[in-house]
């Protein structure tokens, strides 16, 4: 069930390895790492096992947490759905770059001891001033700042090598012809031009005004559907990173050690190194932030697997110097308000009153538990009422508006393109038009994507569409107007982009063929933990 549950994803992350792999070998493994010592205390074991080689927990937890970083950059705490898809995500890329190293393998390719010195004396991450760091800095690196075996870190890299001359090879079978690109290039430019008669539901809102009996008989038929939201009231603490850093000594030892290996972090404008005085205070406030996101994740560890602590939450506040416990207003599953995170919402509605819970938001950790529960009851009539009357207008004038619709389609049908605007002008309907649009955009003023790929095939002498179209509350009549052919000379400007495109497309699809066959026949044993749990 795991693996089957990894093959199923895997049809959307199909360019991840392709954009994980670019990303190692643009910005090196230095990419994937925070700072000096974060790495401190990293995960240890098997991520994935595929065809008896193993990718370990400290490469999945490199990749993971870049894939997160990446995603937060858009600002916002992640939902628990995106971090699902991180932790997903990270593990197909690693199994996928796993399964294209052997593959590189199986075809011959090799990577020579000069070739990967090569690779790693000119990778940014182990330069400085353009020039390589030296042995020693570049195994203390590996070894204190990722935590790794340098021999481990070192197959790592040279799979990414592999992979990347696989990918090179690939590159080199693939033709693409200048026919090819005009064809490509003529799709994605040509445009259509659409007319369109708009029949709104709001038009006719205020032509209809339901009776009380409408009412009661649409309140009795859907009685049961009519009820209170539940609503739960939780109490909680706030544990910020700075709390466990207020738990974190720094020695001169370590203030010194870390300014002496990493003295360009410090140079100044002239290119001198202050002395240390001058900068303790940076280099203590960024260790006890390292130490003390260590101290974080091994407090959320503590109670792994099942977030459930012996320690009610108020043992737990005192232990942490918390003096007052907050409890929220009542709380629905759809709540937005008040300041209480959407993760924190959807556990209160999965737990059991009176349960403490440790759930990590960003880098806070919430500690709640549910102190009250208030279960749904029906509404009654006056309840109701403005929500039926709402409904039942709604409903009603979508019928009126549809119906509006049809009756013009009929009317239009026969009426020659020549004439059509005449003939709406009789009907006393509005006729508009969207522009002209491509492929590639979307439809303006109607936004129908449903009838694009139609539009596309239809000709000049092509008029009104088969039916009525909707979209939300609003139905269309549309018409076809002009189709306007590619302008040729802007080919060649564009044909060098269109390959590079065209060459993607087809390398992301040869490679997607290759791993879907890789995976057929290869033997994947993931790390069941990493999965998302099933409901």
């Amino acid at each position: 069930m795991s693996l089957d549950l990894i093959r199923r994803r895997h049809r959307w992350l199909t360019l991840g390895i392709l954009f994980f792999i670019s990303v190692a070998f643009i910005f090196g493994i230095g990419s994937f790492v925070t700072g000096f010592g974060t790495s401190t205390g990293a995960p240890r074991g098997s991520a994935a096992e595929v065809n008896g080689e193993e990718i370990s927990m400290v490469q999945y937890a490199l990749v993971r947490d870049n894939l997160r970083r990446r995603l937060g950059q858009q600002g916002g705490e992640l939902p628990q759905a995106a971090i699902d898809f991180t932790n997903m995500s990270a593990l197909n890329q690693l199994i996928d770059l796993k399964l294209l190293a052997q593959k590189s393998k199986q075809m011959g390719f090799v990577v020579t001891k000069e070739e990967f010195n090569k690779t790693i004396h000119s990778d940014p991450v182990f330069q400085i001033d353009g020039k390589f760091v030296g042995a020693e800095r570049y195994r203390n690196f590996i070894t204190q700042g990722l935590n790794q075996n340098v021999t481990e870190y070192e197959n790592f890299y040279k799979e990414r090598i592999l992979v990347q001359k696989l990918l090179r090879f690939i590159d080199e079978t693939i033709v693409v012809t200048d026919e090819k690109l005009l064809t490509v290039y003529n799709i994605q430019n040509e445009k259509v031009n659409l007319n369109y008669i708009k029949f709104s539901n709001t038009d006719f809102m205020d032509a209809y005004t339901p009776e009380e009996e409408e009412i009661e008989k649409y309140y009795q038929g859907r009685k049961a559907n009519f009820k209170t939201d539940e609503l739960r009231k939780i109490r909680y603490i706030v544990l910020e990173p700075e709390m466990f850093e207020n738990n974190v000594h720094i020695s001169d030892e370590e203030l010194n050690a870390y300014y002496n290996a990493y003295t360009e972090e410090f140079l100044a404008e002239d290119g001198k190194t202050p002395p240390f005085e001058e900068v303790k205070s940076d280099v203590e406030s960024k260790l006890k932030s390292q130490k003390g996101e260590v101290i974080r994740r091994e407090f959320l560890e503590s109670i792994e697997p099942s977030q459930n602590p012996e320690k009610s939450i108020d043992q737990i506040a005192k232990e942490n110097s918390v003096e007052s416990i907050s409890e929220s207003a009542p709380l629905s599953k759809l709540d937005i308000t008040g300041g209480i995170p959407p993760q924190i919402i959807n556990r209160a509605f999965t737990e059991p009153q009176g349960k403490t819970n440790l759930v990590p938001v960003g880098t806070t950790i919430w500690v709640m538990e549910v102190s009250e529960i208030s279960e749904p009851r029906e509404k009654t009539l006056d309840e109701t009422k403005p929500e039926i009357i709402t409904a039942l207008k709604n409903q009603e004038s979508n019928d009126r508006a549809r119906k509006k619709a049809n009756e013009t389609l009929r009317k239009l049908k026969s009426t020659k393109k020549e004439e059509i605007a005449a003939k709406a002008k009789e009907l006393g309907v509005n006729l508009d038009e969207t522009g002209s649009f491509t492929r590639l955009e979307r439809i303006p003023k109607i936004n129908l994507e449903q009838i694009k790929s139609e539009v596309f095939e239809l000709n000049e002498n092509s008029t009104v569409l088969g039916k009525v179209y909707q979209n939300n509350n609003n139905f269309y009549v549309v018409i076809f107007k002009e189709k306007l052919s590619a302008d040729p000379q802007n080919f060649e400007q564009q044909k060098e982009e269109l390959k590079e495109q065209e060459l993607q497309t087809q390398r992301s699809d040869l490679i997607q063929k290759w791993l879907q066959n890789l995976r057929r026949e290869a033997k994947i044993v993931p790390n069941n933990n990493l999965l998302p749990v099933q409901g």
